[in-house]
């Protein structure tokens, strides 16, 4: 049985036409087809493996390719020739560098500069800028991680005394001991307001509904009338103390005048008196039989 049959010869050539209309499709995004008007120079001493077909960038958006590369060898450089897209300008003071995407290809990135009043000719040359990769940037960061790790250490070390610490497992019971304490409290609390809060505020509404039925009666009194009433007896009572006082009165001559206290005093002592000499002599002024008088005798008819 021979490997490369025919169904196998079919596939093949399936995959590589797809494979070559892939690559071509790509291909021809990059090209242009019309003549270079717009060409600039970029020197770099580096190039990072960049190839002519490769895209331009600013500001994140494609904006030409690279023409093609050539390399200065009094001067050690790179020139990159650039072709922007028709009309383009660049302002002066532009950069450029290079920057490599998730599969590791490089393009170039065209840094604008700050006067857009003043712009670059085409033809030429822009400053390179070497690109800052991840392990160059890496070795910039070892010295100062290097400065960083005597103090890790000491900072691990106190970490660790602190954690041997008699004292921090004896906060931490006790925060333990406070947490189940306070979670007794918070259900003790719970019980409370579930149970005996009802019972309170219905307390309350009884006596809050009381104190309302005794305000509304208190409403309904006529205070009005209660202060003339209060006003007429005070005057009447001041009436009667000036008739007291007025001494041509029955009750001020009563109250004031001695000779009539003087006449009531005999009165009283005379009827005093009277009354001992009856007590003594009952007979001089009562007269009584226990058997009734006796009766005559009846006269004889004729």
């Amino acid at each position: 049985m021979k490997f490369f049959t025919k169904e196998v010869k079919i596939a093949l050539v399936t995959v590589v036409a797809i494979l070559i209309v892939y690559f071509g499709i790509m291909f021809l995004k990059n090209v242009k087809l019309s003549s270079a008007k717009n060409i600039f120079y970029v020197e770099m001493s580096d190039v990072n493996g960049l190839s002519p077909q490769a895209e331009v960038l600013a500001n994140g958006m494609n904006v030409g390719l690279v023409k093609s590369l050539t390399f200065d060898a009094q001067r050690q450089m790179v020139i990159v020739a650039v072709d922007l897209n028709e009309g383009y300008q660049l302002p002066k003071g532009s950069t450029a560098t290079l920057q490599k995407d998730m599969l590791g290809a490089p393009k170039m990135k065209l840094m604008l500069g700050g006067d857009p009043g003043q712009m670059l000719a085409a033809g030429d040359t822009i400053p390179g800028v070497p690109m800052a990769d991840l392990m160059s940037s890496a070795a910039d960061v070892v010295p100062s991680i290097t400065a960083l790790v005597p103090v890790l250490d000491s900072i691990l070390v106190a970490l660790n005394d602190l954690v041997r610490d008699p004292s921090i497992a004896a906060s931490l019971r006790n925060v333990e001991y406070a947490t189940n304490n306070l979670r007794t409290t918070t259900d003790q609390l719970n019980r409370l307001l579930d149970r005996d809060m009802p019972r309170l505020m219905a307390r309350v509404d009884a006596v809050g509904g009381n104190l309302e039925e005794t305000t509304d009666r208190l409403s309904r009194v006529d205070f009005e009338g209660i202060a003339e009433n209060a006003n007429g007896a005070v005057g009447e009572l001041r009436l009667f103390t000036n008739r007291l006082n007025e001494p041509n009165s029955t009750l001020g001559k009563l109250m004031n005048d001695a000779s009539v206290y003087n006449h009531l005093d005999s009165t009283m002592l005379n009827a005093s008196r009277l009354l001992e000499d009856l007590r003594q002599h009952p007979k001089r002024y009562v007269h009584f039989s226990i058997f009734g008088k006796k009766e005559k005798p009846a006269e004889p008819k004729q």
